[in-house]
């Protein structure tokens, strides 16, 4: 049995005419570790890792105190120049980002399945590259998993 939870929620943006699908798991880890893992993992699959945003850090320097919570951003090169030549307003759902935060004492990763692009932008031509964008996040988020869960 997985020590792990899987939630798979769509949530239909109103008047939008498209779907999202919300992919969380629950991690044993903390932030940090949890964050260490996905961000070793992107490195070492070979895939172009930009950065990784503190957004409790951005919001302590505001004065506003929330939980730990960090964004890590990443693609794949070659996937992203084709959707961007096949449709260049899908640039403004890149990169692709994985979440991490701490809620209520335990820690959950999170990720925005791409192939709502679809629909998003009209996509047409394009379709296969977005699948292989979802299948890579997943992939990447499910191998940061079973890391956490000592199962490599």
């Amino acid at each position: 049995m997985r020590k792990f939870l899987i939630i798979s929620m769509v949530c239909a943006a109103a008047g939008q005419g498209y779907a999202q699908t919300l992919s969380i798991y629950q991690s044993t880890k903390s932030v940090e570790q949890s964050t260490a893992i996905i961000e070793a993992n992107i490195k070492k699959s070979g895939l172009v890792y930009f950065e990784t945003v503190s957004h409790d850090a951005i919001a302590a320097e505001r004065g506003v105190k929330i939980g730990q919570m960090r964004e890590v951003l990443f693609e794949d090169g070659g996937l992203t120049t084709s959707l961007i030549e096949c449709q260049p307003t899908t640039a403004l759902d890149l990169p692709l980002k994985i979440l991490i935060w701490e809620e209520n004492g335990d820690v959950y990763i999170a990720y925005m399945d791409p192939r709502f692009m679809k629909k998003r932008f009209m996509l047409s031509g394009c379709e296969e590259i977005v699948d292989k964008m979802g299948d890579l996040l997943a992939r990447v988020v499910v191998d940061a998993m079973r890391a956490i869960q000592g199962q490599d």
